[in-house]
């Protein structure tokens, strides 16, 4: 080989060799990543825990607040005016029908009295001697009908005289309680205030104020309707019965009221703030969760060979805490922790219980 050709036959062999050297470097990588146990991660499947339906009757109930109130309250208004002469009652007492509660003072009526007995006296004297008279023919028959009719008046005046005298002592027209005992000896009683209210607290009832929509609901089932009447400040709790459901619903307010009697008084007091629940359906052995199996959209989840799936529920009927699962998936298992976290279709580990 001449002097010319050994440098070119030298770089060829240099090429030569990185060219194996390279291949041998990737066959030497290409063994190492093949024979090599390639570390994959799995992520750990949620956790979820479930519970199935139980069987139970579910009851519909609507609550509503109103006030306690006397079915008989009633104003004690004199028939006549005058200066109160004495008060014999204050609120918080018990009274019997006809019992004085006020007297106004007598002596304007009794005046009136005597003159209109004076004055049916003295046609009573006339109407005698007329008598007389007519019997010897002294007089007619027409002087004697008009001393009569004066006499027959003036009786009249006697006995409203004496009727508004009697209406001086002021007596309660019911028994009850007094409620309302606001007026004093001294004060002026008149005919357009009254001297008490008194109220029959053994038969006390509730004036609800009910949504419209409820309205078809009530009247339609009205006895089947269950009334219980509840105070959260005294703790007192009592059933009542349906007096009446208005037939029409106020405009205004979109209402109609439904008053309903107390069964035991004793506990309630007039005046006292409660709570009205009323029962309007039973749905027997119906299959329910807890509300707080449900998302805040209204669905739920169930567990199925350890796969999630999603059940909307919004439509569900909901009553006490309650609702009524759709049918068909009464003997699901559904999630009641870890609902909040998973999919429609995602796998799940259901928690021992």
């Amino acid at each position: 080989m001449s002097e010319k050709g050994k440098p070119a036959f030298r770089r060829a062999l240099k090429y030569i060799f990185f060219v194996i050297i390279v291949a041998a470097a990737i066959l030497a990588l290409k063994f190492f990543f093949d024979s090599r146990t390639v570390q994959t991660y799995t992520s750990p499947l949620r956790q979820v825990s479930v519970t199935s339906a139980q069987r139970m009757d579910l009851i519909e109930s609507a609550t509503f607040t109103a006030y306690v109130e006397s079915e008989a309250m009633v104003p004690v208004i004199p028939f006549v005016n005058g200066t109160i002469e004495t008060y014999e009652v204050q609120a918080g007492d018990f009274v019997e029908k006809d019992q004085v509660l006020a007297t106004i003072d007598r002596s304007a009526y009794e005046l009136q009295l005597a003159q209109a007995e004076a004055a049916l006296g003295a046609y009573q004297s006339s109407y005698d001697r007329l008598v007389q008279l007519v019997g010897l023919g002294a007089a007619t028959d027409q002087d004697l009908d008009t001393v009569q009719a004066q006499m027959e008046a003036a009786a009249a005046q006697r006995d409203l005289a004496a009727l508004q005298l009697s209406y001086t002592s002021v007596t309660a027209p019911i028994s009850g309680t007094v409620i309302m005992a606001d007026q004093a000896v001294g004060d002026i009683g008149n005919t357009q205030t009254p001297v008490a209210v008194i109220a029959d607290t053994g038969d006390l009832i509730v004036s609800v104020s009910v949504p419209e929509r409820y309205y078809s609901t009530f009247t339609a089932g009205r006895d089947s309707l269950s009334v219980t009447v509840h105070s959260s400040t005294s703790g007192a709790s009592g059933s009542a019965q349906i007096i009446s459901i208005a037939p029409y619903i106020d405009p205004t307010t979109k209402t109609f009221k439904l008053r309903a009697r107390i069964d035991d008084p004793s506990a309630f007091t007039i005046g006292m703030y409660v709570q009205v629940t009323v029962d309007y359906a039973t749905h027997e052995n119906a299959a329910v969760l807890e509300e707080s199996v449900m998302l805040a959209d209204g669905s739920v989840y169930y567990v199925e060979d350890g796969v999630a799936h999603y059940l909307d529920c919004s439509d569900s009927l909901h009553a006490d805490g309650r609702f009524i699962v759709p049918s068909g998936y009464e003997d699901k298992l559904f999630v009641y922790d870890g609902q909040n976290s998973i999919l429609d279709g995602e796998s799940v580990r259901v928690k021992e219980n």
